[in-house]
């Protein structure tokens, strides 16, 4: 804690008062003494007959030599005491003027000590600011090392993609047989049955009375597919159906998981080489229906009908898409 300023001269004044006032009692006390014994011996007789001095008058005579001296000694004291005093004043005097110029270099120091804490509180402020971005910093590294640490660890190995010299896409026009490979399966698609199948049940539905607008069915199952459709019925002027537009087809499967592995569909008795037979290399085009996780049997696929004398032609599709057609769509592109 601060002392308050001038509190230590007010002390060493306040003693030298006290000092004073107790020697100045001494002094009044030993004069009041002599007094008494001066007043005692008035009245006794002064010697005894033989002529020596009364015992009384000789005992107060030796109490009064004994005080005066007393009072001698405390008188040079007193007086030692206040040249002492006079000297401890000056050295006072002294100190008071020291204590003043140290109390003002006190307050500069203090300003000086209050200004640099200021400065660091601000430099430590701005340290803690910069420690938690660095913090945050080592965690997002932390995190993207975990990451790269992940990738590395599940990365798929690489595939290299043959290039096969064949001719410049054509779009095409018929002969078309259709296969799907999911899940590294390929399994045929009977388009055209099907197509035949909706055919055959929209001119059985056109013979009844059928009331234009939309109209929605379904063909098969054929093999393992079956096709919801929708068609509009057409009008002339006259208000009569004039015929049928097709409008869309989606190819559902039955069971999703039906289809031959890749090394069995090579195979020369598999399912997939029986289908392939029926289909003239010069006549049709072999078009593959591919999901995401199947790019690498497609191409060993295209590989073989390649040397096999075949175009193929690839259509890829999402997870979640199904083969389907409409007259929006678009044509394959064999090679």
């Amino acid at each position: 804690m601060r002392r308050r300023k001038g509190s230590g001269i007010a002390e060493v004044e306040a003693g030298q008062d006290s000092f004073l006032d107790i020697v100045s009692n001494i002094v009044g006390i030993l004069i009041i003494l002599v007094m008494i014994a001066g007043v005692r011996t008035k009245g006794l007789p002064a010697r005894t007959p033989n002529g020596d001095l009364s015992p009384q008058l000789q005992q107060s005579l030796e109490i009064f030599t004994e005080k005066s001296q007393t009072f001698k000694s405390a008188q040079a004291e007193v007086v030692e005491i206040g040249n002492e005093i006079e000297h401890l004043q000056g050295l006072t005097a002294a100190r008071t003027q020291e204590r003043y110029e140290l109390t003002a270099l006190l307050g500069i120091l203090q300003a000086e000590y209050d200004l640099a804490t200021e400065n660091l509180s601000q430099s430590e402020k701005q340290s803690l600011e910069l420690r938690q971005q660095l913090q945050e910093i080592d965690a997002k590294i932390g995190e993207l090392d975990r990451t790269k640490q992940w990738i590395e660890q599940n990365r798929p190995q690489a595939t290299v993609l043959e290039n096969l010299p064949t001719p410049l896409a054509q779009s095409v026009e018929k002969h078309e047989a259709h296969f799907r490979i999911k899940d590294g399966k390929i399994l045929h698609v009977p388009f055209q049955p099907l197509f035949d199948r909706m055919v055959s049940e929209l001119r059985s539905r056109l013979s009844s009375n059928i009331k234009p607008g939309e109209l929605t069915g379904t063909a098969g199952p054929i093999e393992n597919f079956t096709m919801p459709y929708r068609a509009v019925i057409l009008t002339n002027a006259q208000g009569l159906v004039s015929g049928v537009h097709f409008a869309g087809s989606e190819f559902i499967p039955q069971n999703d998981q039906a289809g031959e592995p890749l090394q069995e569909a090579l195979a020369p008795n598999s399912e997939f080489q029986r289908r392939l037979m029926s289909y003239r290399q010069d006549l049709y085009t072999i078009t593959f229906w591919v999901y995401p996780d199947s790019f690498n049997t497609y191409q060993v696929m295209k590989k073989h009908l390649f040397e096999r004398g075949y175009r193929t032609a690839g259509r890829p599709l999402n997870w979640n898409d199904p083969i389907g057609a409409s007259p929006e769509g678009t044509k394959s592109q064999a090679q």
